[in-house]
């Protein structure tokens, strides 16, 4: 089971209380230091959390007063209380299936859409990954957030939406991935996505993101077929 973070226990807290009807739409929730004293948890989990449910548009910040609960649709708060910990095997590999051709597609558009920043943002990325390659624990927070950056460099606004919606989901998926095949699948189809993203070469990037997650499929499919 997925353990939780400091950050989590502050996301899943939130995400209960309007749920509850605690904190129905348009209302101010705990402030910072509140949600800090009331959960045990650091200032930096309490903003991180905050900040996930903005992007997600479950949540809204105004400048001098405070945080207020959005007018959260049904689907946008399904996803956002899917209990990753206890996603089956299925729906397990069926996220990674997902990801086959949905990421695949996302670097195309992000190779003919990025900026120059946007790749530096994902070369740091990738040298963070190669520096936490012994740790599990925090090479699988770079692994996702490689994949992030390029769906919010699309620039399609529907990918990212889906992205920000499924952040919960996808980051545990990424967690699991690494703690099963660990880390050299990854540092070595991201450092060849990478080096054709910097050469501009949507085709070839988007060939190396589909032969990534294919092998992550195959990896995993043998995983769990040997487990039983």
């Amino acid at each position: 089971m997925l353990q939780n973070k400091p950050a989590d226990v502050v996301y899943n807290f939130i995400v209960g209380m309007i749920q509850e009807g605690q904190w129905p739409p348009h209302s101010k929730i705990w402030p910072e230091n509140r949600l800090t004293d009331e959960l045990g948890v650091s200032r930096v989990a309490v903003r991180d959390a905050i900040q996930k449910l903005t992007a997600m548009s479950v949540l809204r910040k105004m400048q001098g007063s405070g945080t207020y609960v959005e007018d959260v649709g049904i689907n946008t708060l399904t996803m956002a209380l899917m209990p990753v910990a206890t996603i089956s095997d299925e729906e397990f590999f069926s996220i990674i299936e997902f990801r086959l051709n949905f990421e695949a597609g996302n670097v195309n558009m992000f190779v003919n859409r990025c900026t120059d920043e946007e790749i530096r943002q994902l070369e740091a990325t990738y040298q963070k990954m190669v520096e936490l390659q012994d740790s599990i624990s925090e090479f699988y927070e770079a692994d996702y957030a490689f994949h992030h950056i390029i769906a919010k460099g699309t620039g399609n606004l529907f990918v990212s939406r889906v992205s920000e919606l499924c952040t919960n989901v996808l980051e545990a998926q990424h967690k699991r991935v690494c703690t099963i095949l660990g880390p050299s699948v990854g540092l070595e189809d991201h450092e060849m996505i990478l080096r054709h993203i910097k050469e501009r070469d949507a085709p070839l990037a988007s060939l190396y993101m589909q032969r990534h997650i294919q092998r992550i499929i195959d990896g995993i499919g043998l995983h769990l077929k040997k487990r039983g």
